[in-house]
């Protein structure tokens, strides 16, 4: 028992943080009420600076690079506003870091300041809202590369506002659906790759609300379906995988209650309440919270800040459970912070933390880990999408072991984190791949890249085709008509403007029907009696000839084969079908069998699934069962095929999936 204690004794001292306020030359007028800080590179110079607000001034200060900080508030622009709550991001993609301000002044809307190549800030937004913002946040809510906004009014509703270039934006219409709310959370909870909105509101009457985006272009409210809806006075909520298993839960910081609750992502859109088992109730005080791994093993710890009660920094143990070191680790105060922003400010791999209270104003605590633990610092640059990577996520894997976060547009009550995104990653020195998803849908990667650095990632690669959505035939509806319309929304190549090509796929139980490549967003399709079985789907691919998006839905389809017109077609017997088909090893022949009740010839005409034309030929038909054997002008481990008789112009069969 001595040995434990004295090992974890030991383990504590190596993450205790040490408040260098003082030393770093951070100071404002005091005594004063403070609730903003937070870190952010305003003049792109590598080092992380800082801006926030107490009652009495607003402070700008310059990271000098060497533990020390110079406060240029003065001239910057920012001098005579009144920040309650503010979000880093860059509207116009200049390269530079805007600033999304929600106001003490519950009459002030949510403004823009610009961001002036790092000489200063000018406002160039005023959203046209009559009652203000409580807290405004960046999101990239329709992946079209530039920053959209979500801001939350005193006693009214949640707005969307949607960026149409150069910081201009427009409330978004039809998605008018949001709850009363007043903390929002941006992030990926159900890993489609777009940015769900989770609102948190202060009230024991009305409920939290959980938002999830759908393609872009609407919202839906699953908070009841999810199991989210919290009640007990919500100020703040964070996003945070905490057992690497590739999906984010979600923490609910609560005040004058009985507790916070952390909610455990089941990765099936549904959560769960685990919070006394995880041991991470808090006291039911809280300001703000935030994830991070303090301590660079791999696993991202909770910090809590509450009102009267002090702070908590639930270090992860690895097996769901959390164990409270913040007293061991100095950073049981300063008390009372509303302002709370992570972000390692002096380079040397591991996280630092502001601290900004009603109390007092920014404390700086430094972060002295130094238990040998390695890291990845990450910063995105954005080239289609925003320069930012607000919405991005990286996966990073080293040794067997995964780790997922998402750059984040504004997270706790009133501030935000720093940009580059902290990955500890305990003993190994090596991350065997790191895969980027940017919001857009964009997909890349990078290999063997060693640890213990500050990277910088610029965007690279193939835009995919914009997400798109299907229009009819609705799944709510019977058809009977032999030749039916098959409608959706049109995608675009929004990086090259490459045409689009679609392929619309019917399946039933042991059926496949695939009709493309078509170059319009519709197909007539003459019907079949097996398309009347049950179930019946249908969904749609867009492809540039790179990548391919599929539909947002997969729409059940309900046909009702009348009787004449199955006779009709029985009695025809004039097609044919696919019996078998196999892929050579090395990718490049096929063999298949085709079934024909009379001697016919056929087109067959063979695709990758991108769109890419693999062979054209046609094939000749005797009664009964062929073989045929093609030859294919690329390598693949999959392919499309379409056969088109002239007794059957339209009729496309697909053999899915065929692989060596």
């Amino acid at each position: 028992m001595l040995f434990i204690l004295s090992s974890l004794c030991i383990g504590l001292r190596s993450q205790t943080f040490s408040d260098v306020t003082n030393q770093a030359n951070i100071q404002v007028q005091l005594p004063a009420m403070g609730d903003l800080v937070l870190w952010f590179d305003y003049d792109n110079d590598g080092w992380l600076d800082f801006f926030g607000g107490t009652e009495y001034e607003n402070f700008l200060f310059r990271n000098n690079g060497d533990g020390t900080f110079a406060n240029i508030i003065t001239g910057s622009g920012l001098e005579n506003i009144f920040p309650k709550a503010v979000a880093i991001g860059d509207c116009d993609n200049d390269g530079f870091d805007d600033l999304l301000v929600s106001s003490f002044h519950v009459s002030v809307p949510p403004k823009v300041f610009k961001n002036l190549n790092g000489k200063g800030f000018a406002e160039a937004y005023s959203a046209p809202v009559s009652n203000g913002s409580l807290r405004a946040i960046w999101l990239d809510f329709n992946g079209d590369g530039k920053l959209d906004f979500v801001t939350c009014s005193p006693g009214g509703n949640t707005l969307l506002f949607l960026n149409k270039g150069n910081c201009q934006f427009e409330q978004a219409t039809g998605i008018d659906s949001f709850n009363t709310g007043m903390i929002p959370a941006a992030a990926d909870f159900d890993n489609d790759g777009l940015q769900d909105i989770y609102v948190a509101i202060e009230s024991t009457t009305k409920t939290n609300r959980l938002y999830r985006n759908i393609a872009g272009s609407a919202i839906q409210d699953v908070t009841f379906s999810a199991g989210v809806s919290d009640y007990r006075n919500s100020v703040s909520a964070a996003w945070g995988d905490m057992n690497n298993d590739g999906f984010l839960d979600l923490y609910i910081a609560n005040i004058s209650s009985n507790r916070n609750v952390l909610l455990y992502n089941r990765g099936n859109s549904t959560f769960e309440d685990r919070t006394l088992a995880a041991g991470v109730s808090d006291a039911g005080d809280a300001r703000t919270s935030a994830w991070q791994d303090v301590n660079n093993d791999g696993l991202i710890d909770l910090f809590t800040t509450n009102h009267v009660a002090t702070n908590k920094l639930f270090l992860n143990n690895g097996d769901g459970t959390f164990t409270n070191i913040a007293p061991q680790a100095n950073i049981s105060g300063p008390s009372d912070g509303f302002g709370v922003s992570w972000g390692d400010y002096d380079k040397d791999g591991d996280l630092d933390v502001l601290i900004c209270g009603h109390s007092f104003g920014p404390a700086l605590l430094r972060n002295n880990l130094n238990n040998g633990n390695s890291f990845l610092n990450i910063k995105l640059v954005g080239v289609f999408d925003n320069r930012s990577a607000i919405g991005a996520r990286v996966i990073l894997f080293s040794n067997g072991q995964m780790q997922i976060r998402e750059v984040n547009g504004g997270q706790g009550a009133t501030g935000q984190d720093a940009f580059p995104l902290h990955f500890g990653m305990g003993q190994q020195t090596l991350a065997d791949s790191i895969i980027i998803r940017w919001p857009s849908g964009a997909i890349q990667k990078k290999y063997n890249i060693a640890a213990n650095q500050h990277l910088t990632i610029t965007q690279e690669g193939n835009v995919p085709p914009t997400r798109f959505r299907l229009i009819s035939p609705s799944p709510d509806t019977v058809y009977q008509t032999q030749n039916l319309r098959f409608f959706w929304q049109a995608s675009t190549d929004p990086d090259a403007g490459n045409p689009i090509h679609y392929f619309l796929r019917i399946t039933a139980p042991y059926r496949d029907t695939l009709i493309g490549p078509i170059n319009d967003n519709q197909a007539w399709v003459q019907m079949q009696s097996w398309m009347a079985v049950e179930p019946c789907s249908w969904g749609v691919a867009a492809s540039d000839g790179t990548d391919q998006t599929l539909s947002w839905e997969e729409f059940s389809l309900h046909y009702d084969v009348q009787t004449s017109l199955l006779t009709q077609m029985q009695n025809a017997s004039t097609g044919f079908s696919i019996t078998a088909g196999s892929l050579s090893p090395n990718g490049q022949q096929i063999q298949i069998e085709l079934f024909s009740p009379k001697e016919q010839t056929v087109l067959c005409v063979i695709y990758d699934f991108t769109g890419r034309l693999l062979q054209n030929q046609a094939l000749h038909l005797g009664v009964g069962k062929s073989t045929h054997h093609l030859t294919l002008n690329h390598e693949v481990n999959s392919i499309i095929m379409s056969l088109q008789s002239e007794s059957h112009k339209g009729w496309f069969k697909m053999i899915r999936q065929i692989s060596h």
